[in-house]
């Protein structure tokens, strides 16, 4: 074993690759080619002496060295995130949050405030994104999810019981194809959001009326589109409550049927198991659960 500690990168290399099983995937991650990244984990693996991986025809395999090695990299970089907070105290109380975009639009900034009146002494940085943070490259403290879990390497908990039922513009309660029962969808166009494609057809089986048949099928990527599709009466509309209350409050949207489909897929907060005793982490915890229970 030699004596000297191989470079961070070298590491952060190691690390992606376990992560990703992908020299691709990893140095797509870290910003490097994949040249790069293999000399990288070549490289390594001479200091070391063993070999970490095992190259497969497509993918890779950790060794049972490079199981035991990844191991002590990641209480490595647990031990360095520490270090570096107790050595900025006013960074410290900084919390850094990467949530999904449509969860940060429809419900997170609007309450907010509500968390500041609370917890004044924590000054949040919220990213909006529509894909998930890597707690190995990204500076961030926490990250709300959604989906069922696990995340390898990482502590991840439900915040609410999602539930869906069908939102439209008022207009749509009206006229030649007024919706009266269920069995009406069937004059109107049904509105999906990529990221739940099999909601609709769960939801109308759950509604007695699981062989119908919608008027068209749009389907878009992003939450606050799907909504405002629906209150531009293009079409009806799942979303969950407490994602489009305002809407429904306002009048801009309302609910045909209070049919309701519980989904196996919720938000989950999402953060490194060495931080679950952050005092920012369990403020923010806490206050995502009361407040939206």
């Amino acid at each position: 074993m030699a004596e000297e500690f191989p470079p961070l990168p070298f590491l952060q290399a190691f690390a992606k690759a376990a992560d990703c099983l992908s020299f691709k995937d990893a140095a797509d991650a870290l910003h490097v080619s994949p040249s790069a990244l293999s000399r990288r984990i070549q490289s390594l693996e001479e200091q070391l002496g063993v070999a970490l991986f095992r190259r497969l025809n497509p993918g890779l395999e950790l060794t049972e060295q490079g199981t035991r090695y990844l191991d002590a990299v990641r209480r490595v970089f647990v031990e360095l995130r520490r270090a570096q907070q107790s050595l900025s105290p006013t960074r410290s109380a900084r919390l850094r949050i990467s949530a999904l975009q449509s969860f940060t639009e429809a419900w997170l900034i609007p309450h907010l405030p509500d968390f500041e009146r609370r917890h004044p002494g924590i000054e949040l940085d919220v990213t909006a994104t529509l894909a998930y943070a890597d707690f190995d490259r990204d500076p961030v403290d926490v990250a709300i999810r959604f989906g069922s879990g696990p995340w390898d390497g990482l502590h991840g908990e439900p915040l609410v019981d999602l539930e869906y039922l069908p939102v439209c513009s008022p207009a749509l309660l009206e006229g030649e194809h007024a919706l009266r029962t269920p069995a009406d969808l069937a004059g109107h166009t049904q509105i999906r959001i990529t990221q739940i494609p099999d909601a609709w057809p769960a939801w109308l089986k759950a509604a007695g009326v699981g062989d119908l048949v919608p008027k068209k099928i749009v389907t878009y990527d992003h939450l606050s589109i799907v909504l405002s599709a629906a209150e531009s009466a293009q079409g009806v509309a799942l979303c969950a409550p407490f994602l489009c209350a305002q809407r429904i409050a306002s009048g801009k949207l309302v609910v045909p049927f209070d049919i309701r489909l519980a989904s196996p897929s919720t938000y989950h907060l999402v953060c490194r198991p060495s931080q679950l005793d952050d005092a920012r982490i369990v403020a923010l915890r806490d206050w995502l659960v009361d407040s939206l229970a």
